[in-house]
């Protein structure tokens, strides 16, 4: 892993954080900017239209305090990362009709890809109804397979475990 340095936009760095927080969240434990950074790129990897992402506003972030010094990013990252935008910094000139883009607007389509495939609204009702469905599933199991005498714990388990799960979603 090698230094990487970026300007990043008041809006970038706050995305940056609320990632951030999510992926320590979604660990359980610390995550540094630069770990944010290439587990975003890892999620961007979704990604078949980048004008697509472009053309979406920046999703709204919680007031995180974002410094001047947090603006001016430096970070160890992989290579498969500075490739990665390096690529993307070739790539986006051409798809949004621009001469060039700088690496903090690379970095800044990065975690706008990466929130949406967690955040997205769409994505969301999905993944809830999956959960659902498949919490469904195993409640018919618990009367298929246990005795009378435990299926209601068995039950009052699993609904505890769908509200986790839609809870960590939100």
């Amino acid at each position: 892993m090698s230094y990487y340095q970026a300007r990043l936009s008041i809006e970038t760095a706050m995305l940056l954080e609320k990632m951030r927080v999510y992926y320590e969240r979604k660990i359980g434990g610390s995550v540094s900017k630069g770990d944010c950074l290439i587990m975003s790129y890892a999620d961007s990897l979704w990604v078949q239209d980048w004008k697509a992402i472009f053309d979406k506003p920046i999703p709204q972030t919680e007031n995180y305090e974002v410094s001047q010094t947090a603006r001016l990013l430096k970070v160890q990252v992989t290579d498969d990362f500075r490739n990665g935008v390096q690529k993307l910094k070739e790539h986006l000139p051409e798809i949004i009709g621009t001469r060039s883009v700088t690496v903090g607007v690379c970095i800044r389509e990065i975690l706008k890809a990466a929130h949406f495939k967690y955040f997205d609204s769409t994505n969301n009702v999905s993944k809830k109804e999956k959960i659902k469905i498949l919490m469904n599933k195993k409640r018919g199991l618990v009367f298929s397979t246990f005795d009378d005498n435990i299926q209601d714990e068995v039950v009052e388990i699993i609904n505890s475990i769908e509200t986790e799960m839609l809870d960590l979603i939100e």
